[in-house]
């Protein structure tokens, strides 16, 4: 027998030994989940707050959008010295996805150089939390565009943010970039599985990018940053957006920088694993806040790569 004849049996063979070893189970998963409420509370200076409350689900659980999750009915409140301010359901539409996000919120707008405490009362569980305003916005001086650069997911294009730090060790930074866009511009972790069905073909709408990567001035307190940064939405030469860097407060980046290796660890089995840290006392989540620096124009000067 030639070896190609013996190579064509053993292949053969091969398949029909993992064919016959094959059988079908039918599994009745018992569902023991103990549902926690979540909290995501950044309060952005100049703006009304909002609070995203939601309940957690099992893992096979088909309740996966925000309305689905959303806690209704819960009392929400924020405290500055002596006042509070008692939160109402409220929601926006998210064109990107056809969906609409349900949060907590009220007239009031966030003031800089205040601590706020956040009180929740919801589903029998009791939630707190605080956090201060006392943050310094720092003045993006360049903004410039990549077409490579590599970090531990592989090569990105991106844009380059340069910017002075704030003397006094302990600030963190995040990155924002807000465009409006049509169906044509995808997201990085959408591209084949998203349908667009309440929006025009040509029509635009806002979308709001927000980095994954928390930087802090730990080791190199006062220098001059210079970050290359990968965005989430796809692009056309001649698109624009609008660029900031926010400075967060401990709390927030704490709890967002856990998310980030968080994901490193799913995506890359060289990273070690992490765990998640809430600021939030009796539940879990975030409440925290930020500061946005003064806003920067920024034109695409190439198609997406």
């Amino acid at each position: 027998m030639t070896d190609y004849k013996f190579s064509i049996l053993f292949l053969s063979c091969l398949i029909l030994l993992a064919t016959a070893c094959q059988k079908t189970l039918d599994i009745t998963l018992p569902d023991h989940h103990q549902s926690q409420i979540f909290v995501e509370g950044i309060l952005y200076m100049g703006e009304a707050p909002r609070i995203y409350l939601s309940e957690s689900a099992s893992f096979f659980s088909d309740k996966v959008t925000p309305q689905d999750v959303f806690v209704r009915n819960a009392n929400v409140r924020l405290s500055e010295g002596s006042n509070i301010y008692f939160l109402q359901m409220d929601s926006t539409f998210d064109k990107f996805r056809c969906r609409w996000v349900p949060f907590y919120t009220t007239n009031i707008i966030v003031e800089k150089d205040r601590t706020y405490q956040l009180h929740i009362d919801a589903n029998g569980s009791t939630l707190t939390g605080e956090t201060s305003t006392a943050l310094q916005p720092i003045t993006i001086t360049d903004v410039a565009y990549t077409p490579e650069f590599f970090d531990v997911f592989g090569g990105h294009d991106g844009v380059i943010i340069r910017f002075q730090d704030n003397p006094g060790e302990g600030d963190y930074y995040r990155f924002q970039m807000d465009r409006w866009i049509d169906t044509s511009r995808y997201h990085a972790h959408a591209l084949d599985g998203l349908i667009n069905t309440c929006v025009e073909e040509d029509e635009l709408f806002f979308v709001s990018d927000l980095g994954r990567t928390i930087f802090s001035d730990f080791t190199i307190d006062g220098a001059l940053f210079e970050l290359y940064l990968e965005v989430s939405f796809e692009y056309e030469e001649g698109d624009t957006a609008t660029i900031y860097m926010q400075t967060l407060d401990e709390h927030a980046a704490s709890f967002y920088s856990d998310m980030d290796k968080q994901l490193e660890s799913i995506l890359n089995p060289f990273v070690e694993p992490a765990f998640l840290h809430s600021t939030v006392q009796g539940g879990l989540g975030v409440f925290g806040s930020a500061i946005r620096s003064p806003a920067v124009q920024f034109i695409y000067p190439q198609d997406n790569p």
